[in-house]
């Protein structure tokens, strides 16, 4: 994999928008600039309320965090592409379940980097720690993920709307492989993923403006992102959109037609799990 991903930029590109910053906009953070805002402006006149959108998938996120903690007995967590921090944030909902579970950041966006520093120097149960890298640089992840886990025991990998910024051709798949192989059985990956199953046309236009600010994206069907599960076992209710993923009892029913255009699901990893 190409190290030079890991490379920590020194400062804030503030003459194009960034994904995280961009997410962070989206759910109604103050993170963005200018720039940003401009760009989720142009977003949500294609695709409606993108706030509903970002919210319903990072509440999914911490859903999934608790129940992988909570049914699947999982004290350790991987976040990577964890983007701004928001609460409830990964630590804290992973140590309201474990109080000594153990988390390791991981983002390669500078905005990240500083508010992460900020957030840990103020102190947190449990072992907490931040590392500076990119996805696409899995092997550097997890050499530095070490120093906070052990992946001698089950470790939950989070990959929560970042795959839809790799593109095809750099090979989500290995990706997900390379950072699933060396943990053991008993861990899980908890997975969000943008689809275009029900406004193709909106999202192809998505993804042109986001190349022109220089992020690569690429919007999967449900098909190509169950690719992206490698064998992998989901737990119920499976693959679907982010709302549905056991939705909290006290909210209103979800309509069959209401769309929140990202799926999620958690599967576990078995002993007897076969490379494909």
């Amino acid at each position: 994999m190409d190290e030079s991903w890991c490379s920590p930029r020194q400062q804030v590109d503030t003459s194009h928008a960034s994904s995280a910053r961009l997410y962070d906009t989206y759910q109604g953070g103050k993170s963005g600039y200018g720039v940003d805002r401009d760009v989720a402006g142009e977003v949500a006149a294609l695709l409606g309320d993108t706030k509903r959108i970002a919210t319903s998938a990072r509440a999914f996120h911490t859903r999934a965090v608790r129940a992988a903690a909570g049914e699947l007995g999982i004290d350790q967590f991987l976040d990577v592409g964890a983007g701004v921090p928001n609460e409830p944030h990964t630590h804290q909902v992973a140590q309201g379940v474990h109080p000594g579970a153990a988390v390791v950041y991981v983002d390669n966006d500078l905005v990240v980097l500083r508010q992460s520093e900020a957030l840990l120097s103020g102190g947190t149960a449990g072992r907490t720690d931040y590392v500076q890298a990119d996805l696409r640089a899995p092997d550097t992840i997890l050499k530095e993920a070490r120093r906070t886990l052990d992946l001698t025991r089950p470790v939950g990998l989070i990959l929560c709307s970042v795959l839809h910024f790799i593109t095809d051709e750099e090979d989500p798949r290995s990706l997900v492989r390379a950072l699933m192989e060396p943990l053991v059985p008993g861990s899980c990956l908890i997975l969000s993923h943008g689809t275009d199953d029900f406004a193709p046309a909106a999202w192809r236009a998505v993804e042109d403006i986001y190349r022109q600010q220089g992020i690569g994206t690429q919007i999967r069907g449900r098909a190509a992102i169950e690719a992206l599960l490698d064998g992998h076992d989901p737990v119920e209710p499976g693959l679907v959109e982010v709302h549905r993923w056991r939705q909290d009892p006290a909210a209103a029913p979800v309509a069959g037609d209401d769309h929140v255009h990202c799926y999620g699901v958690v599967a576990t990893k078995q002993a007897d799990e076969k490379a494909l």
